[in-house]
Formats: structure tokens, C-alpha cells, sequence
């Protein structure tokens, strides 16, 4: 006959695999570290681009800055968590 005993390593797992799950790997840290430090790259050449506009060169460096600055904005805004995405209810009939 089978014994409904568990062992005691079974049983404390479940405790350490919850803290393991909440806790962010390092991987996903250094990740979003990298979203927010590709804001400075894109700023500056956007500064730069402005700067050089306005001593004759082309129009494309301050545009092409902004769209990078907006999309480093974009990369970081979708990296954020969204507490508010279970606050939607389905309508109700």
C-alpha cells in the first residue's frame, strides 16, 4: 500500500518556488537598465542634430534625433509594468 506521506523536500518546494517566481532575474533587470540607457544616445544626438541645424546642416538630424528619442520613449514605456491591466470588466448583460 502507498503512504500519502510526502517527503519534506516535495513539500518545502512549493514556499521556495513562489519566492523564486516574484523575485526579477538579473537578466530582465540589466534589460530594462538598457531600455532607459538608450535614452541618452538617442538625447544626444538629437542635441546634436539641433546644434548642427543651426549652424547649416540638414533638417534631417534634429527629425531623425526626435523619432529616435520617441522610440527609446516607446521601448521603456512597454517595458514598465501595468498595474492597471486587470482593472477592465467585461460588460455585464
Amino acid at each position: 500500500m502507498r503512504s500519502r506521506v510526502r517527503s519534506w523536500v516535495v513539500a518545502g518546494a512549493g514556499a521556495c518556488q513562489d519566492l523564486a517566481v516574484d523575485e526579477p532575474l538579473f537578466s530582465q533587470k540589466l534589460s530594462r537598465a538598457l531600455d532607459w540607457a538608450g535614452l541618452i544616445p538617442s538625447s544626444l544626438l538629437f542635441w546634436i542634430g539641433i546644434r548642427d541645424y543651426r549652424d547649416g546642416a540638414s533638417i534631417a538630424w534634429p527629425i531623425g534625433g526626435a523619432l529616435l528619442v520617441l522610440i527609446s520613449l516607446w521601448v521603456v514605456y512597454r517595458g514598465l509594468p501595468h498595474r492597471r491591466e486587470g482593472t477592465l470588466q467585461p460588460p455585464q448583460e
